[in-house]
């Protein structure tokens, strides 16, 4: 094997283990009390992602006065720092917050922890209203993130709105008539 190669292989091999260390902080900065205060594990997760692409920053750049870093350009430094966010991003919005507050995963769950009898359509309404309305709050738990998210303010008589909300909603819009999705959630 060349030098060339050899060293090739090296920063590969640098950049998989930024990548696992930076998701590993990721992932165990959900275990501490950091921004629990936070209410919307989106916008936490988007902190603690942020707070850990800083600490990355700072190893990397320790990384480049060590014995290897001459291998490490910055562009590489740059390139760890975008696959650690981006990657991550990609993993925490789909999993994680879809674990948070899908209804396809809720129903899964039901069904699995009951997985001895068959559930009519009916049966898994009936649960999902008493249980993921009511007892778990979803309403309440939605209008929260989307007061938060600026897109509703309330007042004395309910919800309204704002001009935010509307852009989110023409943006959304968009998105569905350029991917041809049924537009029946956007526009119910």
């Amino acid at each position: 094997m060349t030098k060339k190669t050899n060293n090739i292989l090296r920063v590969l091999m640098f950049h998989l283990v930024f990548w696992v260390t930076g998701t590993l902080l990721f992932i165990g900065l959900f275990h501490t009390q950091l921004f629990k205060s936070v209410d919307v594990l989106f916008y936490r997760g988007i902190t603690l992602l942020l707070l850990s692409c800083a600490v990355m920053t700072t190893l990397l750049f320790l990384f480049k006065r060590s014995r290897y870093g001459h291998l490490f350009t910055y562009r590489d430094i740059l390139l760890s720092l975008v696959l650690i966010f981006s990657l991550n991003l990609v993993f925490f919005t789909h999993i994680p917050i879809t674990a948070d507050r899908s209804i396809s995963v809720f129903m899964l769950g039901y069904m699995n922890n009951n997985s001895d009898k068959t559930i009519s359509n009916q049966d898994m309404t009936n649960f999902f209203t008493n249980k993921y309305l009511y007892e778990y709050g979803a309403m309440n738990k939605r209008f929260n993130e989307q007061i938060v998210s600026g897109n509703i303010v309330q007042d004395d008589n309910g919800f309204k709105i704002t001009k935010q909300g509307r852009q989110v909603m023409k943006i959304y819009a968009f998105v569905a008539k350029l991917f041809n999705i049924d537009n029946k959630i956007i526009s119910p």
